[in-house]
């Protein structure tokens, strides 16, 4: 994958345009142009988010890591709130 890509230049547009023709011309190159670059960030954004096709003992591990601590974050985070908010909440229940 190329680090610095760059984006397809358009010329500059021209600032009246006296013909539907200039008008037309001038859209299919701006056409063209949003085509190529969003042909480009496919290309990048597969890129990206291709997975390991056969991943290591330690991707596996790290994966397995990866995960569990995010599962375990979210897990104290939902008990803060709970702690936090549960005598907040407990004051509107209806009481018999």
């Amino acid at each position: 994958m190329e680090e610095n890509k760059q984006i397809t230049p358009v010329p500059p547009a021209q600032t009246n345009y006296k013909t539907l023709k200039a008008i037309s011309e001038r859209k299919q190159q701006l056409l063209t142009g949003i085509r190529a670059d969003h042909a480009q960030m496919d290309t990048l954004w597969k890129d990206l988010t291709t997975k390991h096709e056969q991943p290591t003992r330690g991707l596996k591990m790290a994966d397995m890591l990866n995960t569990s601590a995010g599962i375990f974050d979210g897990a104290m985070l939902g008990w803060k709130l709970y702690r936090k908010y549960y005598g907040f909440l407990s004051k509107f229940k209806k009481k018999d």
